[in-house]
């Protein structure tokens, strides 16, 4: 039930009436069932990561995304080769490192070409490309730049990431990287360098490649690639926040004919697909993965109650005055206080994931989340 500080014995009956037409069995798989469709129907970044042997490819695919994507084991076969590691929201395609000699190195090659080929064909081609180079390794090979100018002639971006960062000197980086840039086409924009030591910092390092990567992408797949990776809190939240106002501008235009009170379940299936959306952004699928089914009934019978609550605080004399009807301004400003903080919640979730604090999502939907969305729906009906 909702927080007993917020409404009188009264008013939580009357909440509770309406919660049941809102949160009934017909609502309550909405909120999932939208989220696989729309997950499904995401078009996915999709990133090639190659270099030789030992250059570190799954660690830094593990940096950039802030998670264990790529693991020992985890990876799927896509053809020989070659492996695929999916977080449902982008694909990483690895391929095989490529062994010092002649007839070794050729095949790479063949494997590179034919494959980039085949996703060209299919309709789904690869976005970007990845090209790791062992800074111990101390040498860049004729592969390695023949590769590079290939695909930078097919006009693929291509972000050349020197790994291993913490195990070399700055010189011997710098001279790798002035080889690169003398012997290939690509600018010193998209040059980087990694490590997994955290406490060293690199003036073009993983958040940069990220970034470079995030404003490559076709933006038709930059959704799902912002959504895999764990990083970017800041812009996920202001695009959620730009994507709420345009639900909220929606559900005043549903309330421009005015909806009848007893039918403001209405609202429902639009707020759900927009719950749908700001999940993917913070990637809730993790969320969901550890919370089991919780999260799912939690959000559902949450949104009913944070609308009965809105109206009852929103349109005075809803618990009696059933004929009434609830205009475009308590339709948007019900979603806006809805979205507004089920993106408090999910970014919430995410920070604490990452640094290790305690944020307990379920705990916030039983009790804080009706509170938090009715003052932003209270908010925007004042016009603050």
């Amino acid at each position: 039930m909702t927080d007993n500080n917020l409404f009188s014995d009264d008013e939580k009956a009357k909440i509770s009436s309406f919660e049941a037409q809102y949160s009934g069995s017909e609502v309550a798989g909405k909120f999932w069932d939208d989220f696989k469709a729309y997950v499904t129907g995401l078009p996915k970044a999709s990133v090639l990561i190659l270099g030789g042997s030992g250059a570190g490819k799954s660690t830094l695919v593990n940096l950039v995304f802030n998670s264990e994507i790529a693991k020992a084991g985890s990876g799927r076969p896509v053809t020989k080769g070659i492996e695929l590691y999916k977080n449902d929201l982008v694909n990483i395609y690895d391929s095989e490192g490529y062994e010092f000699g002649e007839e070794k190195q050729q095949h790479f090659e063949n494997l590179i070409f034919g494959f980039m080929d085949e996703h060209e064909v299919s309709g789904d081609p690869i976005d970007v490309i990845w090209y790791c180079i062992s800074i111990p390794g101390a040498r860049v090979v004729d592969t390695d730049i023949n590769v590079i100018n290939r695909l930078n002639a097919m006009g693929k971006p291509v972000a050349v990431v020197f790994t291993q960062a913490d195990q070399a000197s700055e010189e011997q980086s710098q001279s790798l990287q002035n080889e690169v840039l003398s012997r290939t086409s690509v600018r010193s924009d998209a040059i980087f360098e990694s490590t997994s030591d955290r406490s060293i910092e690199l003036p073009r390092g993983i958040k940069e490649l990220y970034e470079w990567t995030r404003d490559r992408l076709p933006e038709s797949r930059k959704v799902s690639f912002m959504g895999a990776a764990r990083r970017d809190m800041a812009k996920k939240s202001a695009e959620v926040d730009s994507m709420i106002t345009k639900y909220t501008a929606t559900a005043f235009g549903i309330g421009a004919v005015p909806i009848p009170v007893p039918s403001a379940a209405a609202l429902v299936p639009l707020q759900m697909k927009m719950l749908s959306e700001i999940a993917v952004r913070w990637n809730v699928l993790s969320i969901q993965q550890s919370m089991g089914t919780i999260l799912t009934e939690m959000v559902t019978t949450t949104v009913g109650r944070t609308i009965a609550a809105s109206l009852l605080k929103l349109f005075p004399g809803v618990g009696t005055v059933l004929g009434g009807a609830i205009n475009g301004g308590v339709a948007a400003a019900v979603t806006f206080g809805t979205g507004k903080a089920f993106n408090y919640a999910c970014r919430k979730m995410q920070e604490s994931d990452l640094d290790g604090t305690k944020f307990d999502m379920n705990e916030f939907l039983k009790n804080d989340f009706v509170k938090m969305a009715i003052e932003m729906a209270m908010n925007y009906k004042s016009g603050k």
